[in-house]
């Protein structure tokens, strides 16, 4: 007879990673271009539209955090 003795390290738990493409209008208020992208860059601006579409799910398999 045959004796089960595998023992589990640690739960996994079942995660997901989602991939969007995301289209967004953004405005920033500068003084010329080259200000304004790096105010875009490094500050952010102001999103007046963003469009967000769903192109990939892949299910994966991670360690459970404590």
């Amino acid at each position: 007879m045959a004796k089960d003795n595998v023992t589990k390290i640690k739960e996994t738990k079942k995660t997901q990673c989602f991939s969007f493409e995301v289209v967004m209008m953004v405005h920033v208020i500068a003084d010329n271009e080259a200000t304004a992208k790096t105010q875009l860059d490094n500050q952010g601006g102001i999103v007046t539209k963003r469009d967000v579409k769903l192109v990939n799910t892949q299910t994966l398999y991670g360690e459970e955090k404590e």
